[in-house]
This record gives C-alpha cells, sequence and structure tokens, in this order.
C-alpha cells in the first residue's frame, strides 16, 4: 500500500464535520505555525519539502510564496484555484466534498506564512454544492477559533470567502481567475507585473491550486524533510490523480512518484486494469495540452502487425 497524507482520513464518516475532522487531528498544523513558528519558518518549511504547485505547472510552491512582495502597508492575498475545468479531473472536487476542513487548514497556515488576512477560494461555477459545503467548514472553523479576530490568541487575523465563477475555462489560468475574482470578464493578464507583484486589487497574491494548499497541512505536521523523502528526484510527497476512462476502479487515487503509469492502472491497490479484458492502449496523463502516454506493449505489437502486413 502506497503512503497517504492527503486521503489517510477520506473513509472516515463524517470527516466532512469539524468535530470529527478535529477528534482526528485536524488543524494541528495551525496550532503549530501559529503558536510555534515565524511566517518565514514557515515558508523554509515548504521549501525544504520540495512541494511543487499541483495544478499542474509544477513550479516550486515556496519559491513562489517567497518572491510575494512585502510593501509597508498594502494587504497581501491568497487565492486558492479551484476553477477544475480539464476534462477527467476530479480529485480537487474530491477533496472539497469530503474532506473540506483539510483545505481551510492548509490555508489559515499558509496565509499565516505569506501574511495574508484575507484569502480567497476561487471555485468552479459548476461546483454549485460544493460551495455551501466549504462556507459550512468555514463557519465551523471560526465558531471554533480558527478564522477571524485573534486566531487561538495569537493575534493573526483572517477570513476566507468562496466566490463562485461563471463556467469560463479560461479561468483555470491564474490572471484570468484574478481579473474574474475582481468582477471583470475572465482575460489572461500581460505578465510581467507577475501576481506576486500586483495580484488581486493590484496587490501582492499567491495563486495555488486546492491540493498543493491541502499539501501544507502533512508538510508542517511532519517537517519538510520528512515530505521530501517521499516521490523521487525533484517530484518529492503524492500526488492525486482523477482516474477514469474504460478502467475496473474509477477514482481519485493517492500515489507517490515512484509509480509507473502501467503499474498504476493495472494494480489492483489502483485502477485494476482495464475493463472487458481489453488492453492498455494509451492514456491521457493530464490536462488536454499534455502528450498522450502510448503503452509501450501496443506500440510493439502494431509494430509487429505492421512488419507481418496485417495493419
Amino acid at each position: 500500500m502506497g503512503r497517504k497524507l492527503l486521503l489517510e482520513k477520506a473513509h472516515i464518516e463524517n470527516i466532512r464535520l469539524y468535530d470529527v475532522y478535529r477528534r482526528e487531528g485536524g488543524y494541528r498544523s495551525v496550532e503549530k505555525a501559529l503558536k510555534t513558528m515565524s511566517p518565514d519558518a514557515v515558508t523554509e518549511e515548504v521549501k525544504k519539502s520540495g512541494l511543487r504547485g499541483r495544478g499542474g505547472a509544477g513550479f516550486p510552491t515556496g519559491m513562489k510564496w517567497s518572491f510575494l512582495a512585502k510593501p509597508e502597508g498594502v494587504p497581501r492575498y491568497l487565492v486558492v484555484n479551484a476553477d477544475e475545468s480539464e476534462p477527467g479531473t476530479f480529485k480537487d472536487r474530491y477533496l472539497m466534498e469530503f474532506i473540506p476542513h483539510l483545505l481551510i487548514e492548509g490555508m489559515i497556515t499558509s496565509s499565516f506564512a505569506l501574511g495574508a488576512s484575507r484569502s480567497y477560494i476561487y471555485i468552479r461555477g459548476e461546483y454549485a454544492w460544493i460551495v455551501d459545503i466549504l462556507e459550512q467548514a468555514i463557519q465551523e472553523a471560526k465558531n471554533n477559533g480558527f478564522l477571524g479576530k485573534n486566531i487561538l490568541g495569537t493575534g493573526y487575523d483572517l477570513e476566507i470567502y468562496v466566490q463562485r465563477g461563471a463556467g469560463a475555462y479560461i479561468c483555470g489560468e491564474e490572471t484570468a481567475l484574478l481579473e474574474s475574482l475582481e468582477g471583470k470578464r475572465g482575460n489572461p493578464r500581460i505578465k510581467p507585473p507577475f501576481p506576486a507583484v500586483k495580484g488581486l486589487w493590484d496587490c501582492p497574491t499567491v495563486v495555488n491550486n486546492v491540493e498543493t494548499i491541502a499539501a501544507v497541512v502533512p508538510i508542517i505536521n511532519e517537517g519538510g524533510d520528512e515530505y521530501a523523502k517521499i516521490g523521487v528526484g525533484k517530484s518529492t510527497g503524492t500526488k492525486l490523480i482523477s482516474a477514469c476512462g474504460n478502467i475496473k476502479k474509477q477514482g481519485v487515487y493517492e500515489i507517490d512518484m515512484t509509480i509507473s503509469v502501467e503499474e498504476f492502472i493495472y494494480s489492483d491497490e489502483y485502477c485494476g486494469g482495464i475493463a472487458n479484458g481489453r488492453k492498455l492502449k494509451a492514456c491521457i496523463p493530464g490536462g488536454s495540452s499534455v502528450s498522450n502516454f502510448t503503452s509501450k506493449s501496443f506500440i510493439e505489437d502494431c509494430q509487429r502487425r505492421t512488419k507481418n502486413d496485417e495493419l
């Protein structure tokens, strides 16, 4: 069985609710960060972890945070990109729908590191029912002292807001998302300036994907060095995969980067193989801009059949 960091508690009944999430160790990273660490120390742990953006670009998260400008008297923002619009993707939806407090916890810890007192979740318009789930989780966190004024008596203030998009695919791009969040048409901005310098309302802003921010929780709980031991090379930690198509077991799986595509598809722990007794020909490992992966056995079979004039 592979290591689970984000989905470890997903099977627990009512884990969506604050009381259950808290009972299972939830919000420990917030307590640790706000009570025993400085904002820079939190960022340093994220750097040590090697965490890269889980939205597709794969840019080092800690490095991105360190680019955030900090002019005196100017607010800073964290914006979570929950505009999950690529065909066949639903991993962020799973996190928000079934473990919403994991995202909220990650946002509090990350916002503290960035010096943000207001943070936003920009969510895909079609995820209407998840907005209610997130807003309930936000209210539960606030009722229990993890949001609002003077969190845990530390003097740190934070409010989190949820904003629905209008179903525009382009708003998955961070600057188009910011335009939409400001109430404008979701057109991408010319860069530079980058959001870290001039983002939301021309203020320094970090935009990160849902899974990326959720991963901050185990990083702070276990330490960046421990997180970095998982995976391979620069691909550290675990990754959520939305598995769909002609496979036996569709769903969201958490893997580390040491597993191959074919192992993931054929393993009983994950997809269980190709349905209806067929063989793997190819798969799309990411969004529409990603090259297809073609099965080695399929290529060899095509070469054999071409040689024998069977095609």
